[in-house]
């Protein structure tokens, strides 16, 4: 049997006033997704773990069934720099390191893209950055996703509280930088923080393009080097991956889960989606299992475009799980399964994650249609007990 599982990034959302009182969700033109949650049944998931940020790293892992008590190295970073072939040792803090824009003044973020700045000049920058130490280095990315590696220093990243960019806009950068959360005087976060606060002059006296808008370097998602077991190992099933960002190839890598940098997926908003949707189709022959991540959506939310995130999601329909569903009928039918989930709520009202269960529809072998057929909303699913994430993979790969 085929399982496809489609998540789409911080789908879930709460009633916009501004647009009716609707969802993004409600709002979009979704024939496939309508006929998957019609055809099939919906429900929710509860992706969220106790004492974990809300994000997409631990909602994912609990997605494919890696328990973030056991597995989760307190952020994505690490992920990142696997991703990248950056060798890390188990005494490195790795840090995700953006380039944000700021206010006039300088203090207050603006913009956790930077303008979605060029990956060439995101580049000119990072490798003009001056570090304070020997053991420190600065790895460039994909647009403003950098990667900070401090060298050898033991730090427990569980005590370092960083925040997130994308969770702060408008917020004073002075009053949310890094800091030890047992101990004041860690002198590495210390040192951290320093260096940020350092950047601005830093970027500020680099010769930059007139529309580069960058103004600081931002660390959040301190991690350390991941050590987990192949998912073929854990649940007897070859797997494949199609989407764009670092930490999920990271993820992918740990996992021994073969995945494939598809021209044209930036893992933003202005993705690739038919490019993702044809490499979705080629790796079906070969796998149990297909995750499909799509990212767009969690990003316009963060901006507060509800139009975005609903465009978003009508593109997905078309160019992903629209040639999905046509080729699972013609080369699988009858032992197939498709899903459609979010990893968690990315509300578009005020751009911030929530831990409200996600809503899902499943279609295929072996699925009961519902009695009363309901499109895949947010409020149709609340009437529905959420299952929780650990277990959804089994339920969905389960004869």
């Amino acid at each position: 049997m085929k399982t496809v599982l489609v998540v789409i990034d911080g789908v879930g959302d709460e009633p916009n006033p501004k647009h009716g009182f609707k969802t993004p969700l409600e709002a979009a033109f979704s024939p496939n997704i309508h006929y998957i949650a019609t055809n099939g049944r919906i429900g929710r998931i509860n992706t969220v773990f106790e004492g974990f940020p809300i994000e997409s790293m631990v909602c994912i892992m609990g997605l494919l069934g890696y328990e973030p008590e056991r597995f989760y190295p307190s952020g994505r970073a690490s992920f990142e720099a696997i991703a990248k072939g950056i060798h890390l040792n188990p005494s490195d803090l790795v840090l995700r390191c953006n380039l944000i824009s700021l206010d006039e003044d300088k203090n207050i973020i603006t913009d956790f893209t930077a303008g979605l700045i060029s990956d060439s000049n995101a580049k000119k920058i990072i490798t003009k950055i001056e570090l304070p130490y020997s053991n420190w280095e600065l790895y460039p990315g994909q647009s403003y996703r950098n990667i900070l590696i401090v060298r050898g220093v033991n730090s427990d990243v569980k005590n370092l509280k960083c925040f997130e960019p994308h969770m702060n806009i408008g917020n004073n950068t002075n009053d949310i930088l890094p800091y030890n959360k047992i101990d004041e005087h860690d002198a590495i976060i210390n040192q951290v923080k320093d260096f940020l606060i350092d950047t601005k002059s830093q970027i500020a006296a680099m010769d930059l393009p007139i529309d580069c808008k960058a103004d600081m370097l931002w660390v959040w998602s301190p991690s350390t080097k991941p050590d987990w077991p192949s998912f073929r190992s854990r649940t007897g099933l070859k797997a494949s991956f199609v989407g764009a960002l670092d930490f999920l190839h990271g993820i992918a890598m740990a996992a021994d889960i073969h995945f494939d940098i598809i021209p044209g997926a930036t893992g933003y908003i202005d993705t690739d989606y038919k490019a993702k949707g044809e490499y979705a189709k080629k790796y079906l022959a070969d796998n149990d299992l297909l995750l499909v991540h799509i990212n767009a959506t969690d990003e316009e939310a963060h901006q507060y475009n509800f139009l975005g995130k609903t465009d978003a999601i009508e593109k997905i329909d078309r160019d992903i799980i629209g040639p999905l569903l046509f080729e699972l009928e013609k080369k699988y039918k009858g032992e197939y399964r498709i899903v459609v989930c979010g990893d968690h709520e990315t509300r578009s009202t005020d751009g911030k994650h929530g831990d409200a269960p996600v809503p899902y529809a499943i279609y295929g072998v072996g699925i009961e249609p519902s009695v009363n057929p309901m499109s895949l909303t947010e409020k149709n699913c609340q009437q529905f007990t959420p299952t929780l994430s650990l277990n959804f993979l089994k339920e969905i790969t389960s004869r």
